[in-house]
C-alpha cells in the first residue's frame, strides 16, 4: 500500500500548482484532499491538462521552426528578367514612334498653315489683280466695238489695225458718230432735222469727250431695241439688269431721265418745245412729244449736249426714233 500511499502525495504534489493562489502546503493539502475523494475526476482532468499541454508545446515547436524556403530557379528569374527587359524595349521602341510620328504630324501641319497663308496671300493678291483687270474690261468694253477702240494703247493693237485706228482718230468726232450710228445702229432712226448745231458742239473743247458718250448712248439705244422683244421693262430698266456687251449706260438720274420735270410738264411753252418730228408710222402728224432723254454730259449748263428719243422699239417700227441731238438751250429756248 506504500505505493498507493505515495502516489496520492505525487499527484497531489503535481496538482499544487493549480492551486498557486493558496499556500504551499495548504495547496498539497487540498490536492492530497481531492484525490483521496474524487481521484477518478481528478485524474482525468490532469491527463486532459497534459494532453493539452502536450499539443500546445508541439505546435510551439512547429512555429519556432524556420519556414523551408525552396531554392530560387536563376533560369527562370533570368527568363523573366529577359522578357521583362523585352518589354521595356518595345514600349521604348513604341514611345520613340509616338515621338516621331508626333514631329511629324506636327511639322505637316506647320506646312499646311504656312501653305494656307501663302494661298490666302496669293488669293488677295489675285483678288486685287482680278479687281483692276475688272475695272479695266470695264474701261475697255465702254470703247469696245466703236472707234473708241483709239484710246487703247497702241503697243497692244495688231499692225493691220493701225489705219482703220488713225481714221477712226480722224473721225471720232460728233458728226463722226452719227455717220457711224446711221451705218452700224440699225435699230436707231436719226433723222436730219433731229440734228442741230452739231458743228457748234464739235467745236467745243470737250466736243472728243462728247463724241465717245454719244457713241456709248446710241450704242445702248440700238441694243437695247434688239433685245426688247425678250426683255420686259424699258430702256432704263435694260440698263440696269441687261448683260449685253453694249449696255454701255447708266440707269442713273445724273445720266437718264424717262421722263421730264413737273416744271416741263406744266409749262406749256417748254411742253411745246419737246415736240419732235419722228416717222409717221409711230404718229400720223409726224411728230411726238419725248420725255426720255440721255444726258451726254452731266451738269446744269445750257451748252451742253442731250439726246431726245421715242421708244417704239416694241412697237410698229421696232426702233428708237431720235428726236434731238443738240446743245440742252435748244430744248429749252427753240420750238420745234
Amino acid at each position: 500500500m506504500p505505493a498507493q500511499d505515495e502516489s496520492p502525495g505525487v499527484e497531489a504534489a503535481l496538482a499544487a500548482p493549480a492551486l498557486d493562489w493558496l499556500s504551499e502546503s495548504a495547496a498539497r493539502e487540498l490536492s492530497a484532499y481531492l484525490l483521496e475523494h474524487e481521484p477518478a475526476e481528478i485524474r482525468a482532468d490532469m491527463q486532459r491538462s497534459a494532453e493539452q499541454l502536450e499539443r500546445i508545446r508541439e505546435r510551439l515547436l512547429v512555429l519556432a521552426e524556420p519556414p523551408q524556403v525552396a531554392a530560387p530557379d536563376e533560369a527562370r528569374i533570368a527568363e523573366l528578367e529577359r522578357a521583362v527587359s523585352n518589354l521595356q524595349q518595345q514600349l521604348d521602341d513604341r514611345d520613340a514612334e509616338l515621338d516621331r510620328s508626333t514631329e511629324a504630324h506636327v511639322a505637316e501641319r506647320t506646312r499646311m498653315s504656312e501653305a494656307s497663308r501663302a494661298a490666302d496671300a496669293r488669293i488677295a493678291e489675285l483678288e486685287a489683280e482680278l479687281s483692276e483687270a475688272e475695272q479695266t474690261v470695264n474701261g475697255l468694253r465702254a470703247k469696245s466695238e466703236s472707234y473708241a477702240a483709239a484710246l487703247v494703247d497702241r503697243s497692244a493693237v495688231p499692225d493691220d489695225l493701225t489705219d482703220e485706228i488713225a481714221e477712226a482718230e480722224a473721225q471720232f468726232t460728233i458728226a463722226g458718230v452719227i455717220e457711224m450710228a446711221r451705218d452700224r445702229c440699225e435699230r436707231v432712226a436719226l433723222p436730219e432735222p433731229a440734228l442741230r448745231e452739231i458743228d457748234t458742239l464739235d467745236a467745243d473743247e470737250k466736243a472728243a469727250d462728247w463724241a465717245r458718250e454719244l457713241w456709248k448712248a446710241l450704242r445702248a439705244l440700238n441694243a437695247y431695241a434688239e433685245e426688247s422683244e425678250f426683255f420686259q421693262g424699258g430702256f432704263w430698266e435694260w440698263c440696269e439688269h441687261s448683260n449685253s456687251d453694249h449696255n454701255l449706260w447708266p440707269a442713273t438720274p445724273k445720266k437718264l431721265a424717262m421722263k421730264e420735270s413737273d416744271t416741263v410738264r406744266n409749262d406749256s411753252r417748254l411742253w411745246r418745245m419737246r415736240r419732235f418730228l419722228v416717222d409717221s408710222k409711230v404718229s400720223p402728224n409726224g411728230y411726238q412729244h419725248m420725255e426720255a432723254h440721255l444726258k451726254i454730259a452731266e451738269g446744269g449748263g445750257q451748252h451742253i449736249p442731250r439726246l431726245y428719243f421715242h421708244d417704239d422699239a416694241k412697237g410698229r417700227t421696232g426702233q428708237i426714233h431720235v428726236g434731238f441731238i443738240g446743245p440742252h438751250r435748244l430744248v429749252q429756248t427753240s420750238q420745234t
